[in-house]
């Protein structure tokens, strides 16, 4: 373990070795036993509607591929969106792809016009 000699308030950051060592697998799992392919999930998803990709304690993310007009309230802590594909409209601010941005907790209701593949995340 080694920490690049970070400092906190000017002084060496204290390690916790022990903690960091409890939590690493090694040997670490195979990529085929850790890695979910995003295509095999979204290739079952529905257009305009957000489609879960994976969940856990910490982050959600969900794919959003629009066909003309989708809409939904924001009700989440905050929304983190990256446009992937495609572009359009979003409450009428012009939207392309790479394009990214958060919509935050009580923005109301979100209204997506066009054609484009949105991937979206929050928190719990």
């Amino acid at each position: 373990m080694y920490d690049y000699e970070r400092l906190t308030d000017g002084k060496p950051r204290e390690l916790h070795v022990d903690k960091s060592l409890d939590v690493i697998t090694v040997p670490a799992k195979s990529v085929e036993d850790s890695v979910t392919s995003a295509e095999e999930i979204a290739g079952r998803s529905e257009k305009n509607k957000m489609n879960l990709l994976i969940a856990c304690d910490y982050y959600r993310v969900w794919q959003l591929e629009t066909d003309g007009y989708a809409a939904f309230e924001q009700d989440w802590p905050f929304l983190m969106m990256s446009i992937i594909d495609g572009g359009g409209l979003i409450n009428g601010q012009r939207i392309k792809k790479g394009d990214h941005f958060i919509l935050p907790n009580g923005f109301g209701k979100v209204e997506l016009r066009g054609h484009m593949k949105i991937i979206a995340s929050s928190v719990p």
